[in-house]
């Protein structure tokens, strides 16, 4: 049963009485012999870290308001408690009982804000915002995006949202969810591997600085990684959870959440299943080196002309030829994916920005490898 309270509840860490208590400390420390002013809740809210605490979940973070989320919490019958207990401690000194009062003023903060969340989530009139999809915007904001009469309910809204809760981040800019509970719970079991609740870091996945913010060439990374670790993994129970990921990638529709620091490229992809992309090009030993030896030669040529540009001191304008040329590997790996098809325009587009920067750069380049993935024989 859907139970979304309860999902915004785990993308926020719970706040412990031993970091109040430190916090607390800190306070009392840096106002010894000083006269008391303002609100000190403010201040121990900083030292708690209460901001990051809610948005432990990187994707969900960047798309609560987080200003307006605040100062509801400040408006809060809670913070104006803690802050007359706070000033009370400064004048007679802090006692055992104090922490276990202040640590139950900062647990109705913490659910004043999990209240907050799931209410902007819950109102329908509104429409989609970015905790439902990112990459939408609320009817108050976009009306004439909508169409006439398009309404959604709470529990649609509600739906949508629980999903983007869900989700596991490749990174900052990159989530993935599916509603195949099977995959999501391994996906899951693999970012606890990793020492984290909702989040991978993109290196330990394979997944290059050039791929990390581009979705289509992040999945085939992540992909081809997975490959990787079935076929070097001794340990059986890792080796069973990998092959588990990749069969359920393989049959299951995926959504990619992508959100990079420029709010206007917000965008939620819909992938249907893999089946075709892996079969031809995964699980099929000779396509997949293929498409390795591509990745080893654009990793290796970007390299290199980066060192280049450094020596040459025109860092700028090669670092733009290169972003044409990841996007044209992007547009590559994105019809791959979706269609388990090359997008000839795109290899050439590619083949050519690589010409040009070896010509305007004098850098040695090899091709081979780019011919090879359009060859007749690549199924063979």
């Amino acid at each position: 049963m859907l139970n979304l309270r309860d999902k915004v509840e785990k993308v926020s860490e719970e706040i412990s009485i031993d970091e109040i208590q430190r916090a607390l400390e800190r306070i009392i420390e840096e106002a010894q012999g000083k006269v008391t002013k303002g609100n000190i809740a403010y201040n121990l809210l900083k030292e708690i870290d209460f901001n990051r605490k809610l948005r432990s979940h990187p994707l969900v973070w960047k798309a609560i308001d987080i200003g307006n989320l605040i100062q509801d919490v400040r408006r809060s019958e809670y913070y104006k408690k803690l802050d007359e207990k706070l000033n009370d401690i400064l004048k007679r000194g802090a006692e055992v009982e104090d922490l276990r009062e202040i640590k139950n003023l900062v647990d109705g903060l913490r659910n004043r804000a999990i209240d907050y969340i799931v209410k902007k989530i819950s109102e329908a009139e509104q429409g989609l915002r970015h905790f439902h999809r990112p990459g939408c915007i609320a009817k108050s904001e976009g009306r004439n995006l909508y169409f006439p009469g398009e309404d959604y309910t709470k529990e649609s809204l509600s739906w949508l949202a629980y999903g983007f809760f869900s989700s596991i981040a490749f990174g900052d800019s990159i989530g993935i969810y599916s509603e195949n509970d099977r995959l999501m719970f391994d996906l899951k079991q693999l970012t606890r591997r990793f020492g984290s609740k909702f989040r991978i870091e993109p290196g330990i996945l394979g997944i290059s600085e050039d791929e990390k913010d581009r979705p289509y060439a992040a999945l085939l990374a992540f992909i081809l990684w997975l490959v990787k670790k079935l076929s070097d993994e001794e340990e059986v129970e890792i080796k069973a959870l990998v092959q588990s990921i990749l069969d359920n990638l393989r049959v299951s529709t995926i959504s990619l959440l992508f959100m990079p620091p420029k709010k206007e490229k917000w965008s939620t992809i819909n992938l249907p299943r893999l089946d075709t992309f892996i079969d031809e090009w995964i699980l099929n030993k000779r396509s997949r080196a293929k498409i390795e030896a591509l990745r080893d030669t654009l990793k290796n040529f970007v390299a290199v002309a980066r060192r280049t540009a450094k020596r040459k001191e025109r860092i700028r304008e090669v670092e733009n030829a290169i972003d044409l040329l990841i996007s044209s590997y992007e547009t590559l790996c994105k019809n791959l994916i979706e269609h388990g098809s090359l997008d000839l325009y795109a290899m050439r587009k590619l083949m050519n920005v690589i010409i040009d920067i070896a010509i305007k750069y004098d850098i040695k380049t090899f091709l081979r490898p780019l011919g090879l993935v359009v060859g007749r024989d690549r199924l063979a």
